[in-house]
């Protein structure tokens, strides 16, 4: 009897163990857990920030600035797969996560053969410019309707039942129409030389109260006798003056000279960032169950790096300016909405050559591009077809043949790309160009270059040759100006960070592309990836996998 006892009670424990150790064990042992969602998605996109501005300059970085998102997931080595790295572009990619050959914006302006003249890619006959609380003006506005396909921001508002806020603050009115997508709750941009941010009856019949008030009070005069001076910590400019305005005798500031001067000065981004401090606060972003997006886009850089080129003493200043400014919002973002309630994403929309001074000097490649397409282009054509008007626009990347002429001279379209392609090759500077025939059929190879002219081609926009310079061939009209809009790394590379409680901390070599930034944050946000998204999810940096 005492056997059978004993028997039974090895028996009670032994289930009670297999019962404790099944009921405390998880049915996917592996399965990370999920964060929670945040309260808000920043989104900042640097308009020409190269990759290297954040090593070469961090050792003058402020510690809540940029070293606050390079504590996060850093990926090192992002580079655009595409040849027309400019800002509409940049923009319309970073937020869609595809390329050109999917979004449709495959330049800042692109010539519209239906029109017959080159439109913006923010450009829209139906939306009227509101500047005011009273209502909309007769000046054009801009709005989406040229990009095609959903972005990160449209997924979260279709998600969410439309209970998400979106809104997206810019300099450049494309920087923040593109961000914000097709159903922004508002997308403000600022008006160069008035120191106000306006938008388009796209998104509202007149400006909001609070946004009239901030224009009202004319914040550019906080800045009125201030010097852009580089900072004690700009590495070698010994605190030198940049510029300075002027006034004349009796001249009020703010004014319209004033506010002139001010557009092109680091300033510019403290302003825009007080602007978006005033966002977040007024259209409540971070307050709700609803995870909401603020997409933030600094333009100046752009400017003072195309004024005075990527090693530039005020390329430097405007860097390290920028730290600082950031570092300020995010201590104010903290104090609104948390900053653990918060996801932060860094990048940039493309970068920037070096000015052809500055490459002929460091003897890095010929220096400024001196064009002469067209002429090569006509020539070729009236020699081969007979002579005519064969061009109807003509640039780098796109050569646009004129139908009318082919007609003309009945000439199968594509002989005369293939003729054009040949004679805009033979200009120095021009590495390769590909017909629209090869891009459509596949004829471009599966080259490197190939494959960039044909992310950056869509078939219904694009011209008829796709023309690549060659590295360092500048195409900028003087010697000391820096451009960009070329597949080369200077141009293509850019930084890339994530910050947040859904991101590994560290630092990431493995190849990536601009396009991955919003597959990673849909994943994150368990969202659909936008329509055209051509991107991966950067799972290396994502805590659930």
């Amino acid at each position: 009897m005492r056997k059978r006892l004993t028997i039974y009670l090895l028996l009670v424990i032994t289930s009670c163990f297999i019962l404790l150790s099944l009921w405390g064990s998880d049915a996917t042992p592996n399965r990370s857990e999920a964060p929670r969602p945040p309260k808000l998605v920043v989104v900042i996109v640097i308009d020409q920030f190269r990759f290297d501005y954040l090593t070469r300059f961090r050792p003058y970085f402020v510690e809540r600035g940029f070293n606050l998102l390079l504590s996060g997931a850093n990926f090192v080595n992002c580079r655009y797969d595409y040849a027309i790295t400019v800002t509409g572009p940049g923009h319309a990619t970073l937020f869609t996560g595809a390329y050109p050959n999917v979004h449709g914006i495959i330049e800042n302006d692109w010539y519209d053969r239906s029109l017959g003249r080159a439109v913006n890619c923010v450009e829209d006959p139906d939306a009227k410019l509101v500047q005011t609380a009273e209502g909309a003006g007769e000046q054009r506005g801009p709005s989406p309707r040229n990009l095609l396909g959903s972005t990160l921001g449209d997924e979260l508002r279709l998600a969410s039942d439309f209970r998400s806020k979106v809104i997206a603050v810019a300099l450049k009115n494309r920087a923040a129409v593109l961000p914000g997508g097709h159903t922004a709750n508002a997308a403000y941009w600022y008006q160069s030389g008035t120191a106000r941010f306006v938008s388009s009856t796209y998104y509202m019949p007149a400006l909001p109260a609070w946004v009239a008030k901030f224009n009202q009070d004319s914040p550019a005069k906080d800045y009125c006798g201030k010097a852009w001076q580089a900072l004690p910590e700009t590495p070698g400019a010994d605190a030198r003056v940049f510029s300075r305005f002027e006034p004349q005798t009796g001249e009020l500031c703010p004014d319209v000279n004033f506010m002139g001067w001010l557009d092109n000065t680091p300033f510019i981004s403290d302003l825009e960032l007080r602007f978006a401090r005033e966002a977040v606060r007024n259209e409540h972003l971070g307050e709700d169950a609803a995870t909401d997006l603020l997409t933030i886009s600094l333009s100046v850089n752009d400017s003072i790096g195309h004024e005075f080129g990527p090693y530039s003493f005020e390329a430097a200043d405007a860097t390290l300016r920028t730290d600082r400014y950031l570092a300020d919002f995010f201590a104010d973002l903290d104090h609104m909405v948390g900053l653990d309630n918060v996801w932060i994403a860094l990048s940039a929309d493309h970068g920037v050559a070096p000015n052809p001074k500055f490459v002929k000097e460091h003897r890095l490649g010929i220096g400024k591009f001196q064009g002469g397409i067209r002429n090569a282009v006509e020539e070729a054509l009236s020699q081969t077809f007979g002579h005519d008007q064969w061009t109807l626009s003509v640039g780098v990347p796109y050569i646009y043949l004129n139908p009318a002429a082919l007609n003309r001279h009945q000439v199968p379209a594509e002989k005369a790309e293939a003729e054009a392609a040949r004679a805009a090759a033979t200009v120095p500077g021009v590495m390769a160009a590909f017909t629209r025939t090869q891009l459509l059929t596949g004829g471009a190879g599966l080259s490197p270059l190939g494959r960039k002219a044909l992310n950056g081609f869509h078939s219904q926009r694009s011209g008829d040759v796709f023309l690549i310079l060659e590295p360092y061939a500048v195409p900028a009209s003087t010697d000391t100006e820096a451009t960009h809009g070329t597949p080369w790394s200077y141009d293509a590379q850019v930084p890339l960070l994530l910050w947040g409680s859904a991101f590994k901390p560290g630092v990431y070599a493995v190849p990536c592309q601009p396009i991955d930034l919003v597959s990673t944050l849909a994943a994150a946000l368990d969202l659909t990836q936008p329509s055209g998204a051509q991107g991966n999810p950067l799972t290396p940096a994502l805590k659930r996998e």
